[in-house]
């Protein structure tokens, strides 16, 4: 457990104190885009969306704010009601009426801490990372700041993170033995090309060790995770907990493998698998978790067991959200309707997917909540402005109009007249898009979400419907 030295408060830590989970939360911010490495078992099919660094300011301080949306306050009500049980259970501090509380405030004014996790790694594109660090930092100089990495090409940024006032550093080493770093990854890109596996397993192994380091000397805190798998690095516990206690690490975090199931009532420890993922490893059980524990608390401190403590964007709570109760996975960074703003435009080539970049669109789908019922449907097309020619025209006031073509050629005035198109939207969905664009359009209040999508999935899920954003991911924080 951290000093009454360091920099933060820790007993105010979901995450590192039982107690702090009934009246702290943390809001984890999609900013990194780029992966550098891929496991071969529970990785997502897609990382999910990354948002520009103004965007996700915009979201956390409509979240301070308790400008919560009706089903996001609903998940907070309910995470917050499980807690009171959980710490009526366990003895932690605080009781259901504090709980209640949070639920009446929106969860906004719980937020202690912001953490960047992904949805790729922070640190392999880091400008968008160390931005929105900077601008949280000069804001809300009162929230603290954390961020999880790979460790891959990381060192070399640990004095700027320090400069930053970080409370303090996750590295993810799940293996110090290059030969289960082969057993564990498909493949690790260091810059710009895919290195020869046993070679990538090498460096990757090296550069942790040197982030780990790094981290220290700057003055960080820095917290280990490692994640269990069955028949893989099980029994590599030990060799992990003695190697980042020898580098100066100060914390280790032990968390069981999580396969995917084909169901809600599947038990990954006795082998349940999805559908086509026959090779899946198993889980740890509860009781062989226990014993690694055990055996890895004889080298370094160890962060309590908790069922979860990041998963979800918002993290109030943290108490198995998945488990929760299914509108518990509604608490993400997405944007919503708001005021006049109540559609979303898709820019598609095929009609079902999310499957072009935001400059290749010369037309976008509009949905929206249809007339009679309200659910988010198909309302028509519009046209994008086109950049070629020299006039723009404005938009127009149906779900079927828009522009007709003209628009003013490069730069900002093109995203201009796109933005007098989607008069209407509070977002794009976009296969791809450059940040120029993305931060001109955040400023018209349009939010340009990024990713390879099927298209009902992620409407749904901007409107406050779907399951796709429940699925379970392996990494935490």
């Amino acid at each position: 457990m951290p000093d009454a030295a360091s920099p933060h408060n820790f007993a105010s830590h979901p995450c590192f104190a039982v107690g702090a989970r009934a009246h702290a939360g943390r809001i984890h911010l999609p900013v990194a885009v780029k992966s550098n490495l891929r496991r071969r078992f529970g990785e997502p099919e897609t990382p999910g969306r990354a948002l520009a660094p103004g965007d996700v300011l915009q979201w956390l301080d409509r979240v301070l704010a308790g400008g919560l949306g009706d089903a996001e306050a609903r998940a907070c009500a309910l995470v917050a009601a499980k807690d009171a049980a959980q710490d009526a259970a366990v003895g932690a501090a605080g009781d259901a009426a504090g709980n209640a509380a949070v639920a009446d405030a929106g969860c906004g004014t719980q937020i202690s801490m912001v953490g960047i996790t992904g949805p790729g790694e922070p640190l392999a594109e880091p400008g968008p990372t160390l931005e929105t660090l900077r601008l949280v930092r000069e804001k809300h100089p009162e929230l603290a700041l954390t961020l999880a990495t790979n460790g891959l090409m990381a060192a070399q940024h640990a004095a700027t993170l320090a400069e930053l006032g970080l409370s303090h550093v996750t590295v993810l080493v799940d293996a110090v033995d290059p030969g289960i770093v082969e057993q564990l990854y498909a493949w690790i890109r260091p810059g710009t090309r895919t290195l020869p596996l046993p070679e990538a397993a090498r460096l990757l192994v090296d550069e942790q060790a040197r982030a780990i380091r790094a981290f220290r000397e700057a003055g960080l805190f820095v917290k280990v995770n490692m994640t269990v798998i069955a028949g893989i690095n099980e029994e590599h516990v030990a060799d992990v907990a003695s190697v980042v206690a020898t580098l100066g690490a100060d914390m280790l975090a032990l968390a069981p493998f999580q396969p995917a199931c084909p169901g809600s009532n599947c038990d990954p420890a006795n082998g349940d698998l999805a559908d086509g993922e026959p090779d899946q490893p198993k889980a740890p059980d509860a009781a062989r978790m226990d014993e690694l524990r055990t055996l890895a608390s004889r080298y370094i401190p160890l962060m309590p067991a908790f069922d979860s403590c990041g998963q979800a964007i918002v993290g109030l709570g943290n108490v198995g959200l998945e488990q929760a109760a299914p509108e518990v996975c509604l608490v993400s960074a997405l944007p919503g309707p708001s005021g006049a703003r109540v559609n979303v435009a898709v820019a598609s080539a095929s009609g079902l997917d999310v499957d072009l970049h935001l400059g290749q669109a010369i037309r976008f789908l509009i949905f929206g909540p249809r007339e009679s019922d309200g659910l988010p449907s198909l309302l028509g097309m519009r046209n994008a402005p086109e950049p070629t020619t020299v006039s723009a025209t404005g938009a127009s006031g149906g779900a079927t109009g828009g522009s007709t073509g003209g628009s003013t050629g490069g730069g900002n005035a093109r995203w201009e007249a796109l933005a007098e198109t989607l008069h209407d939207c509070f977002a794009i969905l976009a296969a791809s898009a450059g940040a120029p664009p993305r931060e001109f359009l955040a400023t018209k209040g349009i939010t340009v979400l990024t990713g390879e999508a099927e298209i009902q999935g992620a409407v749904d899920a901007l409107f406050g419907g779907g399951k796709k954003g429940c699925k379970k991911r392996v990494k935490a924080n």
